[in-house]
Formats: structure tokens, sequence, C-alpha cells
């Protein structure tokens, strides 16, 4: 609020904790850091505590947004009996405590609004990913396809059976596929029974391809900074996969996306740039599976995750169809031309 050319200001800094460090949750909170740089001036000092192994990509992204500090969350003093006396403002969190708050029909935007500014987007401009960041160079040539491989569980998992026949399509499309991915993730979550938490694994299925078709791809995987994978997926034709953090992270450049989803719906977990939700993208999800898009229809699922599947099959993922990704690349092909 303003009067008479004056910012009415309670205080004069404001923290903004990204402390789930999982990278889609992170870049799903920034459209909120967006949103309250816009709305106040210098005056206010905003921070932004995010994972030291994301600084690097944040302070890029957001630069283009206003000034922002970036600091490493692992400094945070957590605990509200630590930051009696500090003198840095008040604090706002990205995550509510366990089964105070369902995420299953909310998108995590709105989520991270309700958070850390405790409103919500009024738009689908408010709630746009930040995509102002130039880019960089890619280390390989255009034109490419890039297939994030990996997945934090079975249920976001790139099946070899869907994955191949679409890298096929853009081999014979004069496409080379870049395959994308880690061993595992920086973010820490609680394993089982045991109450301490542990790095989370990638699983991929590439060693399911068959070698022939293995060695037509490039194989980036372990050989990006978070940086210059977004450079990667922002020069590609497209970037094709299954919900995860590198999915969006796509959604911060202007590159064609296929974006498939099995535990959630794409109302609940679109990708929206530029004030559009279907900017450049085209969603895919199992085929004939009536328990498709479980945590966008669940109401009462307590103390579930969605990590794991109920029936322990995980069948969303087999349930998806080779051809919708490549009908889905034929369409943003015609309407998106291979750049000359």
């Amino acid at each position: 609020m303003w009067r008479n050319g004056i910012e009415l200001l309670s205080d004069t800094q404001f923290n903004m904790v990204f402390n789930h460090g999982a990278l889609g949750d992170v870049i799903c909170s920034l459209p909120a850091a967006v949103h309250a740089r816009r709305t106040h001036g210098d005056a206010l000092t905003i921070r932004l505590w995010v994972p030291p192994w994301q600084m690097e990509l944040i302070d890029h992204l957001m630069k283009p947004y206003g000034k922002f500090e970036i600091r490493d969350f692992t400094d945070f003093p957590m605990k509200k009996v630590e930051r009696e006396g500090w003198g840095m403002g008040p604090v706002a969190i990205n995550q509510m405590p366990f089964n105070t708050h369902t995420r299953n029909r909310v998108h995590m935007v709105d989520y991270a609004f309700g958070c850390l500014l405790d409103a919500r987007p009024e738009n689908m401009a408010e709630r746009s990913y930040p995509t102002k960041a130039p880019l960089g160079k890619s280390p390989v040539h255009a034109p490419y396809v890039v297939f994030p491989v990996g997945a934090t569980s079975e249920n976001k998992l790139f099946k070899a059976h869907v994955m191949g026949p679409v890298i096929e399509w853009a081999l014979d499309n004069d496409c080379t596929p870049v395959l994308v991915g880690t061993k595992t993730s920086h973010t820490h979550t609680q394993i089982g029974d045991d109450v301490s938490t542990k790095p989370i694994d990638i699983i991929d299925e590439v060693d399911k391809l068959p070698k022939a078709l293995f060695d037509e791809c490039v194989d980036l995987r372990e050989k990006t900074t978070l940086l210059g994978l977004r450079d990667v997926l922002g020069h590609a034709d497209a970037v094709v996969g299954v919900d995860g953090g590198t999915l969006h992270l796509a959604g911060t450049t202007d590159t064609c996306i296929i974006y498939a989803l099995g535990t959630t719906l794409p109302k609940h977990r679109y990708i929206a740039r530029r004030g559009n939700p279907n900017h450049k993208i085209r969603y895919v999800g199992p085929r004939d599976l009536e328990c498709a898009g479980c945590q966008s229809n669940m109401t009462l699922m307590f103390h579930h995750d969605f990590r794991h599947c109920v029936y322990k099959d995980s069948l969303c993922m087999d349930k998806l169809h080779p051809e919708d990704f490549i009908n889905g690349l034929k369409e943003l092909f015609k309407e998106y031309p291979h750049a000359e």
C-alpha cells in the first residue's frame, strides 16, 4: 500500500525460506517471490533462502525480476527461538506442518503463495514461471530433443517401452535424443520406518533401452550443473518427460514441452508461462486407467505422500502411450518448426 508516494511497510526486511529442496517445488515457489518484488519497492529487502546446490540457478533466474538476496538455507536458523533478536525481519516458509494442509487439489504455485504471502495468485500471469533469464550456450548442436529419464519414485518413472519409440521418432525426424538426469537427489526425505532423513535415490530405465538406440543418444547424465542443464533445455526443440524437477526447470525457458502426468491432473500441475498454462506445452496422461490422477482426485488420503502407489504397481506409468507423446511433438513441431 502507498500514500503520497511512500510505501507503507511494517518491516523493511522479509525472508522466504524454500525449506523443501525439491527442484520442482522450489521453482513453483518463485512466482510468489516475483509477485512480492513487483508489488514492493526497494525499501523492502527480500531474502530467498534456497538449497545451496540451487543458489547459482535461482540467482540467475531471479535477476531479471529485481533485487533479491540469495542465501544458503542450511545457514537459516529454523527454530524460532534461534531467531529471537536476530534483526532480519519476519519469515515465511514454503511448507506447512504435515497434515495441516493438503496439496492434493491445490496447484503448487498457489500452495507457495499461501505459505509465503498468505495470499493466492489472481490470474495466470501471477502463476507463471520466471522465464526472462537469458540462456548460455548448449553443448549439443541443434536440432535435438531432451529426455529427462530419472525419477524419485516408480509412479514418475519414464518407462523404456514408452520412451524408446519416442526416441526413435526423434531420430527419424533428424533430432538428436539427449538424455539428462542424475543418480541421487540432493533432497532428503524419510525412507521407510527410519526416522532419519536420507538422500532420495534416482531411478531410470535407460539400461532397458536397446543398445543400438542408446548409442544414438547423447548421454548428459551427471554431466551438467543445474544452470547448465537449463541451457541444454532452453536450446532444445522439445523436452519430453514425466512430471519432475527437470520438466519444471524447462518451464523457466520458452522450449516446447511434452509433460506426462500419472498421479496428478494438468489442472493441478500445469506449467504456466507468459500467462498461459498451454504455452508450447502438451499434457499426456495414462489411457484407460480409472485411478489415474489419484493425487488430484483423492480427498481423504491422510499421511500419504503419493510417492508410492496405493496399489503398489504404478500402473499409470505403464499406461502411458508413446503415440500420445509423438502426436504432441507433431503438433508442437508443426506450430513451432525447427529453427534454421
